[in-house]
């Protein structure tokens, strides 16, 4: 088994852990197990998205400040045929 595959493995068992217990938890709602197992499940898919787009946000304001810089440093002048440089 390669790491990749052990990480997989490792995080689906979290998961399973994690939904385990509060599926037993009792939240005062009055909330079925089911109920708790949507909600969990949901809930943990839109979190796992979030973490790549925070990732890329960052990327993303990275990019404009540190290329803004790289950019106003650069002359900008066209060659002879009027090429950019």
């Amino acid at each position: 088994m390669n790491k990749k595959n052990i990480y997989r493995l490792v995080a689906v068992l979290i998961a399973l852990a994690l939904v385990g217990t509060f599926v037993l938890c009792d939240f005062g709602l009055g909330i079925t197990p089911l109920t708790k197992f949507f909600v969990i499940f949901f809930g943990g898919i839109i979190g796992l998205q979030c973490i790549p787009a925070a990732f890329q946000f960052i990327g993303i304001v990275k990019g404009v400040f540190f290329n803004a810089e790289a950019r106003a440093n650069h002359s900008g002048s066209l060659t002879e045929n009027g090429a950019k440089l």
